[in-house]
């Protein structure tokens, strides 16, 4: 069913049909804004997946001097410490980092840290950027299942997280290691690195650049080809120099460039 979506949503040709799957989608969800999109007309756009891909005005998305924010729209998960090489996927619902990010050596790295989850409704920004300043040092793709993130599925299905589809970037920093994760979902099988564009197209496995790639908080990260969750990890020393004890809430709606309340 999502290879058949991704297909339907990349279809430019005939012109009526791409027109129209854009005007369902958005009377799906009135709550897309185009106000903020650099192209501000339906009509401006190929195919839904265009759309639903759409780039924002820088300006919209200010960057809190916080040196760590927000990665992406939308509303907080599960947010916390990571403890005994597990995080949460739900209250009551752990999961394995070393599962999750398929590198033991680099969970064993985190622990002591902390993680935050944001899922991302069909309504928002899908483009996913740089939660802190630093140089890429890794990326993987991990080929998986596509199953839904809601609340019921988070709640109910063991190890969602580690089953589904995703795509890391690993980040050092001048404070510690931050990790990126975009976790795919159902109608949700296409995941766009920018550092690594041929990741999760043909190829999976882990890459890593000739030299550490430096990037600036902000900078885009990669694109949901429709859209999920972004899971967020900082390592021991990254919590420290934060102050890293006050979780965001869950549920609470987020932007973009706002600082993440990961501090005391």
């Amino acid at each position: 069913m999502s290879r058949l979506f991704g297909r339907l949503s990349r279809v430019r040709r005939p012109r009526a049909f791409a027109r129209l799957s854009i005007r369902v989608f958005h009377g799906l969800f009135p709550r897309i804004d185009l106000a903020e999109a650099e192209r501000s007309s339906r009509t401006d756009y190929a195919s839904l997946q265009d759309f639903f891909t759409r780039s924002i005005r820088p300006e919209v998305r200010p960057l809190d001097p916080s040196p760590l924010v927000c990665s992406c729209d939308g509303a907080f998960g599960q947010a916390g410490a990571i403890e005994s090489g597990t995080v949460l996927q739900a209250k009551g619902v752990p999961y394995a980092v070393a599962e999750f990010l398929q590198d033991p050596e680099l969970a064993a790295r985190l622990e002591g840290g902390a993680f935050c989850t944001i899922y991302l409704a069909p309504w928002n920004y899908h483009r996913v950027h740089h939660a802190i300043s630093g140089e890429i040092v890794q990326a993987r793709h991990m080929a998986g299942d596509l199953w839904p993130v809601n609340r019921e599925a988070v709640e109910k299905v063991p190890g969602l997280f580690v089953r589904n589809e995703r795509a890391s970037v690993v980040l050092r920093t001048a404070r510690g290691t931050c990790v990126a994760v975009m976790v795919g979902a159902t109608n949700v099988g296409s995941i766009l690195l920018r550092c690594a564009p041929d990741l999760g197209r043909g190829t999976t496995g882990a890459w890593a650049p000739d030299r550490p790639l430096a990037v600036e908080k902000g900078d885009e990260l990669g694109v949901f080809e429709l859209g999920s969750t972004v899971v967020l990890l900082v390592d021991r020393e990254l919590r420290s120099a934060l102050g890293g004890d006050d979780w965001p809430q869950v549920g609470l709606e987020t932007r973009m460039g706002r600082a993440l309340p990961l501090r005391r």
